[in-house]
């Protein structure tokens, strides 16, 4: 059996544990924090999640941990064949994991509802083992919490109204993909689909607040994470979009606003040396941000993507990315040079933090 060490309402550990039910394949989910040491010794971080498999080799990064299980298991591939679409699955999966980690870090440590709820649980599951009040372990969790990446990350008095409408807007863009199809490219779930499991599922779908708005303002997004968490693979071949309807090129449009916009700020703060970054996102300036070589990472596994299309599919592909970030996934101008998986073991590699400096608590 496998054994996945996160949390139950971990971000990461909920995308993973989504695509593990998905498969049909067994697992045992144990704590991080009460096993931070091998954890650390198996991976080389403590984020969550790790995966331990049945001959022994540990594994971390839902992202290449994803592709690997389904280059082993899957049949069907949560991949689409068609190069274009495939290229819109990897997008998607990469803007849920590193744009709206902000909005979903923000909604559980800045609501008084939500904090109580995620510290106390988090209190409970992961630090059963110390011996300390638990109303001082709770507030240490919500101060660690909140201050790395919530205050650190960028949100404040004049980017919190914008933080919270980057959830609205996600649900409305799924709201209206989810009006025309059972899943977000077609009818059996794609790595998209499980990339937005990440922070619709445990965050968003199970957060008081947003949770609350979810239910009102998108509830065929509300039964989605129900139908993703609940579909098994079946022995037939998906049946993929034929084009990238209006609903899906306003999703990319969004993503080429927000997410590569960020992703090259990054990246150019990253190859300066500098530890914090300035951007500006929608009209909206954020502040002091802390950089992350991880992020570089991302950016550049976007692009060899990108660049694996023939010259056909790149040219019908690139009038649908449009916003000032999305010239990034092919302008070179912008410096890369992340240093991280060098040699390709991913998700075998040394893993690493998503911050490189400042930000030292864990994603949860």
């Amino acid at each position: 059996m496998l054994r996945v060490y996160g949390s139950r309402i971990s971000y990461f550990t909920g995308k993973l544990e989504a695509y593990l039910r998905y498969r049909g394949l067994a697992y045992t989910l144990l704590p991080t924090y009460a096993h931070a040491r091998e954890v650390a010794r198996g991976t080389g971080s403590t984020q969550m999640p790790a995966m331990q498999l049945e001959d022994g080799r540990w594994a971390s990064d839902t992202t290449p941990l994803l592709a690997w299980l389904d280059a082993r298991d899957g049949s069907p591939s949560i991949y689409p064949d068609e190069p274009a679409l495939r290229f819109v699955a990897l997008l998607v999966e990469d803007h849920a994991d590193e744009w709206l980690w902000r909005p979903a870090m923000h909604y559980r440590w800045s609501y008084r509802l939500d904090r109580d709820h995620a510290s106390g649980l988090l209190t409970d599951e992961q630090t059963a083992r110390t011996r300390l009040p638990r109303a001082l372990k709770r507030r240490a969790i919500v101060r660690r919490q909140r201050g790395g990446f919530v205050e650190r990350d960028g949100v404040s008095a004049r980017t919190r109204v914008h933080v919270e409408s980057s959830y609205r807007t996600a649900l409305d863009q799924l709201e209206a993909i989810l009006a025309r199809r059972r899943f977000l490219l077609g009818d059996a779930p794609s790595i998209a689909d499980f990339g937005m499991m990440g922070p619709m599922l445990r965050h968003f779908g199970q957060d008081p607040t947003p949770s609350d708005l979810m239910r009102s303002r998108a509830p065929g997004v509300y039964a989605w994470v129900a139908r993703v968490w609940n579909t098994k693979a079946a022995d037939r071949a998906t049946e993929w979009i034929g084009a990238i309807d209006a609903p899906l090129a306003a999703l990319l449009r969004e993503i080429g606003e927000t997410h590569l916009v960020q992703l090259r700020e990054n990246a150019v703060a990253v190859a300066a040396g500098r530890p914090r970054f300035d951007q500006e996102i929608q009209g909206i300036r954020y502040a002091d941000l802390p950089t992350g070589r991880y992020r570089v990472h991302c950016l550049e596994v976007l692009r060899r993507a990108w660049a694996a299309m023939d010259e056909g599919t790149r040219e019908g592909l690139a009038p649908l990315l449009v916003g000032p970030g999305a010239s990034v996934l092919w302008d070179e101008t912008t410096p890369l040079g992340s240093g991280y998986d060098a040699e390709g073991r991913a998700p075998f590699n040394r893993a690493r933090n998503v911050f490189d400096k400042d930000v030292r608590a864990r994603r949860s």
